[in-house]
């Protein structure tokens, strides 16, 4: 008996040595891995959960929204929430759709024009020499050191003489020029090289086909990285539009969606309707980054190594 027991004792020992061996090959090394692997998932997963109650808020039934306690799945989902929203019935009562291609209309819009202005002066400014070239650089970026809010006043005043309040105009023309659009793509045009311009030029190309056939080409990367930045900065901007826009049937989802919620303050069963609202206001800047993260990514990997 004292045989057989030190034989499944030594017997055990050996196989939690095998299993510490496959587990921690480098002992506390990989200790400390699986443990920033833990946190990595937790923090995760409470950065999500705020995402996930509004998903399954949204297909609660109306009744299920305020019940005590609350429930973390959905018993019977419907999609009650999203056609009362779309619809504009029940306390939403809304112009939902125009306000969803208000804004993809005037982000669209926004967008291409921060790329072109960015790519235009940054190529400029990457490969032409011009008397005083790096101080103006310079004090184009310096200019991302002022705080928005001390410029709003100004932008305000000016868009309102001009007459383009409650029009398109002023939620597109005051972000074309962007600094730091402008600051990425010179920093990745520089990256470009000068035997490319160099046999281009002696081929008899001029500047604007030296920008369109060869930096454009080269610059997907930062191109999307700017179109990915400049969408969803311009998609969740509240504060310019609702200065700006008095008319219901020009607001974007923003301040429709905070319209929405404020109608419906106090009312338990239809926050349904606002999670829904809150969804479809984030479905289209994440469908966007899924389908560029690579691009994004290499973008901001390629334009930080020179500058």
């Amino acid at each position: 008996m004292a045989t057989k027991a030190s034989l499944n004792q030594s017997q055990r020992a050996s196989a939690f040595a095998t299993a510490h061996t496959r587990l921690l090959p480098e002992g506390t090394a990989s200790a400390m891995r699986y443990l920033a692997i833990f946190l990595i998932l937790l923090l995760g997963a409470i950065s999500l959960f705020p995402l996930y109650w509004a998903v399954i808020t949204s297909f609660k039934h109306p009744q299920d929204v305020a019940t005590i306690p609350p429930s973390f799945v959905v018993t019977r989902p419907v999609l009650k929430n999203y056609i009362d929203l779309l619809q504009g019935t029940g306390v939403a009562n809304a112009p939902v759709v125009r306000w969803f291609w208000n804004s993809v209309f005037t982000g669209i819009a926004s967008t291409l024009g921060v790329v072109l202005v960015a790519s235009l002066a940054g190529y400029s400014f990457a490969r032409k020499r011009f008397p005083g070239r790096d101080k103006l650089f310079w004090i184009i970026i310096s200019t991302m050191l002022v705080p928005a809010w001390s410029t709003i006043i100004a932008a305000y005043v000016l868009t309102l003489k001009l007459g383009m309040h409650d029009t398109y105009w002023a939620l597109i023309l005051p972000g074309l020029a962007s600094p730091f659009a402008l600051f990425l793509f010179r920093q990745f045009a520089v990256t470009l090289p000068e035997e490319l311009f160099q046999a281009a030029r002696i081929d008899g190309a001029h500047e604007l086909q030296l920008w369109w056939l060869i930096t454009l080409p080269l610059s997907r990367p930062v191109l999307a990285t700017l179109a990915i930045f400049t969408f969803v900065a311009h998609w969740n901007d509240f504060l310019w539009p609702l200065l700006v826009l008095n008319k219901p049937q020009i607001y974007t989802m923003p301040v429709g969606v905070s319209i929405i919620m404020y109608q419906i303050k106090g009312a338990g069963p239809s926050y349904g309707i606002s999670m829904s609202a809150a969804i479809l206001m984030s479905v289209l800047p994440i469908i966007a980054f899924l389908l560029m993260q690579r691009q994004m990514i290499q973008g901001i990997t390629i334009g930080s190594l020179k500058g």
